[in-house]
């Protein structure tokens, strides 16, 4: 497993969702990806009409996108990050979160969650946990 791969992709998308958070306090799917040569590439920002879009659809659509990506070897890793409601512990109720989803062209994922919550306006961040994934989009 190359950690470096996976910390430049986690450092990246959990410091993007903070920023869209911060700036905006709200953000739409993203997506990330590492090429062969260890540049990180994000995606561009939405048209209207991916904006638009029901949250499910454009992060099925992202997702179809990286696999491609990555089944045509174009990618190293990639990731995708979202704004989601999780629930960690079951004595836990839901939480939101900074969801990003990393796969990694030697086989292994990882979905990272960074909670969060706004108190008196300002946002205070957990502590980031996370759970091993197969890369289905790498495999073929």
């Amino acid at each position: 497993m190359n950690t470096e791969d996976l910390n430049n992709l986690l450092d990246m998308g959990l410091s993007m969702g903070c920023d869209f958070l911060e700036e905006k306090g709200f953000f739409h799917p993203f997506a990330i990806t590492l090429e062969h040569n260890g540049d990180l590439q994000r995606s561009g920002d939405l048209t209207e009409e991916e904006k638009a879009m029901d949250p499910e659809g454009l992060i099925q659509q992202m997702q179809a996108m990286l696999a491609a990506g990555a089944r045509q070897g174009l990618h190293k890793a990639t990731a995708l990050g979202m704004d989601v409601k999780v629930k960690r512990f079951e004595n836990e109720g839901f939480v939101r979160a900074i969801e990003v989803i990393i796969e990694h062209q030697d086989g292994y994922g990882f979905d990272c969650f960074l909670p969060y919550k706004k108190v008196d306006g300002k946002l205070q961040f957990g502590t980031v946990f996370s759970n091993s994934i197969p890369a289905k989009s790498f495999i073929s």
